[in-house]
């Protein structure tokens, strides 16, 4: 198996074909598209953008942009590491995705989600390529009793998800592009919910989780096939993308205790109400998908098999194997 590494210089950077399979958790989803074409990945170093250029298929030339190469927020700037690529899609990964830190400085969320994609959206438009936006459960109240599908009307309720809406409204500007909506990110190339509650767990800490947030946890690699089997369809608009089945923070905290084999007993809940926080989150933005059923996509597989396998990627990283993973804890947003 080769693996994909991003390319640090955009304009010198020779495209490289990526020849790595499906894994085995989806057997029967074989790529449907023949000949070949070039993508390049915003946000190549980040959690989702690694495992997109990961899990690429064998028609992909794949092209990673990281910070190092482009601000993006920089129309100059964006504009010359995009076009140094020639891209027939451009899969926008990158983001701001600090949500505390964009109720402090919303400033900083309209930059990252705004203003660069505005960018990547001219640059898509002006080379005629399909722009894939990766957008969030957070464009939504969560004060519904219901599942949210694509066609529901978004409403905000923080300055992260005001600016991932407006960013959906710059993709949306190209006329052949897709906004791939998911929430409760974790995967092996950076920091993440499960990670920062294994980590505490570890080292003896009681932990206190919010017990009234619900949604779909959602794997980065599963995520990253499903965003490849969307490319390869002729779909626009909005798709909705994670793990089948929904849980709890404090119920996803608690099944990742129990596959690492930790004690249970340090964990304990909390509503979101007592949380101190700066910022309002949406308490059940669960998502729902009206589309990727009539699309041919299978679902992805159920959140606790997804989370078995990155748990025993962790416990492997930290008991001294050589697992990919970031170190540290924090909080990801889609």
């Amino acid at each position: 198996m080769r693996h994909y590494h991003a390319c640090r210089d955009a304009a010198d950077a020779a495209l490289r074909f990526v020849d790595i399979g499906w894994s085995n958790c989806y057997p029967d989803a074989c790529m449907k598209r023949t000949g070949s074409a070039t993508a390049a990945v915003t946000g190549a170093a980040g959690m989702l953008g690694q495992d997109v250029c990961r899990y690429a298929p064998t028609w992909a030339a794949v092209a990673g942009l990281t910070r190092a190469d482009a601000d993006l927020s920089v129309a100059e700037q964006a504009r010359t590491a995009l076009e140094a690529v020639r891209a027939d899609v451009i899969i926008h990964c990158a983001a701001y995705t600090d949500v505390d830190g964009a109720t402090c400085d919303p400033n900083a969320a309209w930059r990252g989600n705004v203003l660069a994609t505005r960018n990547v959206a001219a640059v898509a438009a002006q080379l005629g390529a399909r722009l894939v936006y990766i957008s969030t459960d957070y464009v939504f109240d969560g004060a519904s009793d219901s599942p949210y599908t694509e066609s529901d009307e978004p409403s905000p309720i923080n300055a992260y998800g005001e600016s991932k809406l407006l960013g959906e409204r710059e993709a949306a500007a190209v006329e052949d592009s897709v906004i791939v909506r998911t929430q409760w990110l974790y995967g092996p190339g950076g920091r993440n919910f499960i990670r920062s509650i294994l980590s505490a767990a570890r080292g003896g800490k009681s932990l206190r989780v919010v017990d009234d947030e619900r949604g779909h946890p959602s794997y980065t690699p599963d995520l990253a096939h499903g965003i490849w089997r969307l490319i390869e369809t002729d779909a626009t608009g909005i798709v909705h993308m994670t793990n089948t089945g929904v849980c709890s923070r404090l119920e996803l905290a608690q099944t990742a205790l129990e596959y690492a084999g930790l004690d249970g007993s340090q964990i304990s809940g909390i509503a979101s109400a007592d949380w101190v926080s700066p910022t309002r989150r949406p308490l059940n933005a669960v998502l729902e998908s009206e589309r990727t059923g009539e699309l041919g996509i299978s679902p992805l597989r159920h959140w606790r098999d997804a989370v078995r396998e990155y748990v025993a990627l962790l416990c492997h990283e930290w008991d001294g194997g050589d697992a990919p993973g970031g170190s540290g804890a924090g909080e990801s947003m889609a």
